[in-house]
């Protein structure tokens, strides 16, 4: 959607990525929108990002692709900040 530069993407998925925590491909994913999508700054604009996002972990969840309580740390947040 191109709201967030790509290379801000890459950086917070290297520095996760190289962290204590393991992650699938779809928890780090996750993880790395949630933190774009928490930041004020963004959420004007993210606004519509944010409802695919919330169905794309929605389908990985369905799939057991993402950590449950990950998922659920995400709808919440993303609830909260985007109601």
């Amino acid at each position: 959607m191109g709201e967030v530069p790509e290379k801000e993407i890459a950086i917070l998925g290297a520095k996760l990525e190289s962290g204590p925590i393991p992650y699938s491909t779809e928890d780090l994913a996750l993880s790395i929108a949630l933190n774009f999508f928490k930041d004020a700054q963004n959420i004007s604009s993210l606004g519509n990002a944010q409802m695919m996002a919330r169905m794309t972990m929605l389908e990985w969840l369905q799939e057991n692709k993402v950590a449950p309580i990950l998922a659920k740390s995400f709808e919440d947040t993303l609830y909260k900040l985007y109601k």
